[in-house]
Order: structure tokens, then sequence, then C-alpha cells
């Protein structure tokens, strides 16, 4: 199920609110961040790669690796959202965090990050994990994204297949 801003905000008070905002920054292409924008948006990525899942691999409306890229790295600036919240309402975002992260873990496998920083074009693309944080290191377990990484070799590199099935 997808998650509102109406309803996740619903959860706050307005002063609570005003420490979000207060805690939002611009990045330098003028998009704002927040820990309430950021939370919903994690938790609606995890959703669409869940629910994806279950179409087929040639579905024009399915998402692939790059899109878990993004999702990935949307994860990644949401700590950056948490960390600049005062304690008491950063753990109140971290129970929502940790709700979207654990449907993450329930449809995804460990893997080495090597692929990931491949397709996420990590500065350092050799054998290097774009980052150690754990969701970084795991992927779809079946489905079109599955299927995605399965054209790529250990090292990370695109090998390429007409295989439309994960192995």
């Amino acid at each position: 199920m997808y998650w509102t801003q109406e309803d996740i905000s619903g959860r706050f008070n307005p002063s609570e609110l005003a420490q979000v905002a207060h805690a939002s920054w611009v990045t330098e292409f003028g998009h704002k961040w927040d820990a309430l924008t950021l939370v919903i948006g994690w938790a609606n990525h995890i959703e669409k790669l869940d629910h994806d899942r279950g179409l087929s691999w040639d579905d024009h409306s399915v998402w692939n690796e790059y899109d878990l890229v993004a999702a990935l790295t949307l994860r990644d600036i949401l700590v950056t959202a948490l960390d600049r919240l005062p304690a008491g309402l950063a753990s109140r975002f971290a129970d929502l965090t940790n709700e979207a992260d654990e449907h993450f873990r329930r449809f995804t496998v460990e893997d080495s990050g090597v692929r990931m920083a491949r397709i996420a074009a990590s500065p350092t693309v050799t054998d290097t994990p774009v980052s150690d944080d754990w969701w970084w290191h795991r992927v779809p377990v079946d489905g079109p994204v599955a299927i995605d990484l399965s054209h790529y070799d250990d090292a990370g590199n695109y090998v390429g297949s007409s295989d439309t099935s994960a192995s």
C-alpha cells in the first residue's frame, strides 16, 4: 500500500512538522529534501519494486535496475534527513523508516553490492560497493529487476542476455 503525505504527516503535530521543515535543505538543483518526503519516497519506491515483481519483465510499466539505484539513493539521503532532526523526532521517523526497510528485506536477498556499484556508476567501480550500508547489499529475489540484474556478472560487468527469466 502506498504511503501518502496526508497519512504520514497526520502522525505528527504542527510543531513537529515545523521542525521537519526547519531541518530541510535545498539541493543545487533546487530540490527540497526533508525527512517526511524522503521516508514516504523510500516506502513508495519499495512498494513499487515489490508490486512489479508480479509483472512480466516486458511490461513497459515495470521498473529496472536503475530505478532500484534511485530507491537506494533515496534511502541514503533519508539518513542525512534523519541526522538533521532532533533526537526524539528522528526516532519517530526512524520507526517509519524501519517499517519500509522491513518491507524491502522481505523480498530481497543479500548481494555483494558490486553489481549495484557498477550500475550506480560509483567512482570506484572495480570491486568496491557504493556503500557499506546494508540496503546497497540487497537485491530483489525475483521479478523484472532480478532479471535485469542477471544480465550482469559477479564483477558488475554487463554481459547482456536475451533471457527474460531470472536465473
